[in-house]
């Protein structure tokens, strides 16, 4: 039986996308993000229903900080699959980064019961929660990412951050001094252990080893940082480190 017209565009349209999405990726391997997004959304444009340059419209935009862009695209690949691991951690992620911490609390709590051996279903779930000053629920889910992947730094160290947040500065300080003596810790981790040193108050602490990768500048301009903190509620902290752009050098 021959093949009708309409097969045979759907066919021709499904091989390119396929190729836009091989250059694409291409693309974006050397770097250039901008040429690949727009790659990927004539790709999408090609294959409508294809799930994939949706996920990796999602996953570009977000590199490239365009957060709107990148919800959207994972809006719709959800729309499509809506047990779409890939879509539902990439969509709750990107939530998180424009604030909307109960719309990202959805997807990662789908995510976790989909799929609860993989931990980052577990650690954005802990980050939503946070957010909403539900401190004790989310170092609950940050303890179950562990027990799953329990050589996954990220989930100690934000572990670490909601006992700060929530005024448990003793327990955190402990599991960070911890990780941070490691020699392979990297600085991220020995700064979010100054900033739960500034979060309790110990300012000399804190610029001690802000000090260790930052210049005299950067420390000062983060013991500022930590005194606007303090000032907030735990949940504003919560907002303030995992949602919105940071004032503190990383």
């Amino acid at each position: 039986m021959p093949m009708l017209s309409s097969e045979r565009t759907q066919d021709d349209q499904g091989s390119q996308a396929a190729q836009l999405l091989r250059i694409a990726d291409t693309t974006r391997q050397g770097g250039d993000l901008d040429s690949a997004l727009a790659l990927y959304r004539r790709a999408h444009t090609k294959s409508p229903n294809n799930i994939a340059p949706l996920i990796a419209i999602g996953e570009t935009a977000f590199a490239l900080a365009k957060f709107e862009q990148s919800a959207n695209a994972y809006e719709m690949a959800e729309q499509l699959e809506p047990e779409n691991l890939q879509a539902l951690l990439g969509y709750g992620k990107t939530l998180i980064s424009l604030d909307r911490p109960n719309l990202a609390l959805q997807r990662f709590q789908k995510a976790a019961k989909i799929d609860p051996d993989n931990y980052q279903g577990f650690n954005g779930y802990g980050v939503s929660l946070d957010m909403l000053g539900r401190h004790d629920e989310a170092q609950k889910q940050y303890s179950k990412g562990i027990e799953v992947a329990p050589q996954t730094v990220s989930l100690s160290n934000n572990l670490a951050l909601s006992l700060a947040f929530d005024g448990n500065f003793d327990m955190a300080i402990g599991i960070l001094e911890v990780l941070a003596d490691d020699p392979l810790s990297g600085v991220r981790l020995r700064q979010n252990l100054a900033l739960i040193y500034g979060l309790a108050g110990k300012e000399d602490l804190a610029a001690k080893i802000a000090a260790k990768d930052l210049n005299p500048a950067a420390v000062a301009n983060n013991l500022a940082y930590y005194r606007e903190l303090r000032d907030l509620t735990s949940k504003g902290r919560a907002r303030a480190v995992f949602g919105s752009p940071k004032k503190a050098q990383k």
